[in-house]
C-alpha cells in the first residue's frame, strides 16, 4: 500500500486496513526501525524498501585486519610483576605485550599468567615480567594484512583474547593487536 501511495498518515494506514491505530502501531514501529519505513512528522510513513543496503558477508569477512586494529598495549621485560597489575587493570587490557629495550616483542603477559605469578609469589615488586611472561616463538603473531576471518579463526583455535599484529617483514617488529572484542564491535558497526 506504501509502495504505491507514499506518504501516508498512520491513521489513513489504519482506516484502510479497518484496523484501528494501535493495532497497527507496534507494527509501524518495526517497519520504521528496519528501515523498511521512514516515518516524517507531520507527513506521514513513506516507503523505503527499495532503498536498502544489504550487508555484503564477502567484503565483511575479508576485510583486512589493518582497518580496524588497535594500539598495542606494551611493557619492558625488566619490569616488575606489581607494574604489570598496575598496567593491566589502569589500561583495561587483557593482555600486555612485551618488549625489550630496543622495542622487540619478546613475549606476551596475560591476566591469567599474572595469576598464575601471584598464587606462586609473595613479593609482586621483585619478580619481573621476563620470568612470567610467554616467550617468542610461543606466540601466535598475525600481520595487518590478514583478513577478519582468518584471525577469527586463529583467535578461537588458540582460545585467546587478543593477538599481536606484527610487521610482515619483521616478525618482532609489533604495529598493533587485535581483539575478539574489536572484531565483535566491528561486525555490530558494520550490521
Amino acid at each position: 500500500m506504501l509502495k504505491e501511495t507514499s506518504p501516508m498518515t498512520g491513521e489513513t494506514i489504519a482506516t484502510r486496513l479497518n484496523l484501528s491505530v494501535p493495532t497497527i502501531r507496534g507494527d509501524l514501529r518495526l517497519l520504521t526501525a528496519v528501515e523498511i519505513l521512514d516515518a516524517r512528522p507531520k507527513v506521514g510513513y513513506v516507503y523505503r524498501g527499495e532503498q536498502q543496503v544489504g550487508l555484503n558477508y564477502g567484503e565483511l569477512y575479508e576485510k583486512q585486519i589493518a582497518d580496524i586494529m588497535q594500539t598495542p598495549v606494551t611493557i619492558r621485560d625488566n619490569a616488575t610483576l606489581a607494574e604489570a597489575v598496575s598496567k593491566l587493570f589502569l589500561d583495561d587490557v587483557g593482555s600486555l605485550y612485551v618488549v625489550d629495550q630496543d622495542g622487540k616483542l619478546v613475549g606476551l603477559m596475560s591476566r591469567k599468567d599474572l595469576l598464575r605469578a601471584s598464587f606462586n609469589n609473595n613479593n609482586a615488586e621483585s619478580m619481573l615480567v621476563s620470568v612470567i611472561m610467554t616467550r617468542m616463538p610461543n606466540i601466535v603473531t598475525v600481520t595487518a594484512d590478514m583478513t577478519l576471518v582468518s584471525v577469527g579463526k586463529l583467535l578461537l583455535k588458540h582460545m585467546v583474547d587478543s593477538l599481536p599484529i606484527v610487521d610482515k617483514q619483521d616478525s618482532s617488529k609489533l604495529v598493533g593487536r587485535i581483539t575478539k572484542n574489536r572484531i565483535f564491535q566491528y561486525f555490530i558497526e558494520q550490521g
